[in-house]
């Protein structure tokens, strides 16, 4: 009597879809949320500045690729 109710299964379709919804959607609401709420307080308080950078970055890439490596080194 209580899974014959078509209203029973429509429901229960409905809460699981918000679910689903709710698990898709939140995340990305909730950090734009977020991130308002910061830019908000940050330019509310008149006294708020960043730190300067302290970049000593090498100038060598992350990742090298040998030499004997590159493009067009492989004679087929």
């Amino acid at each position: 009597m209580g899974m014959n109710n078509p209203l029973v299964l429509k429901v229960g379709l409905g809460v699981v879809g918000l679910c689903i919804a709710g698990y898709i959607l939140g995340p990305p609401l909730y950090w734009h949320f977020m991130e308002g709420l910061a830019a908000v307080s940050h330019s509310s308080s008149a006294s708020y500045s960043c730190p300067p950078c302290q970049c000593d970055c090498s100038s060598q890439p992350l990742l090298s690729i040998p030499e004997g490596l590159g493009n067009g080194s492989f004679a087929g």
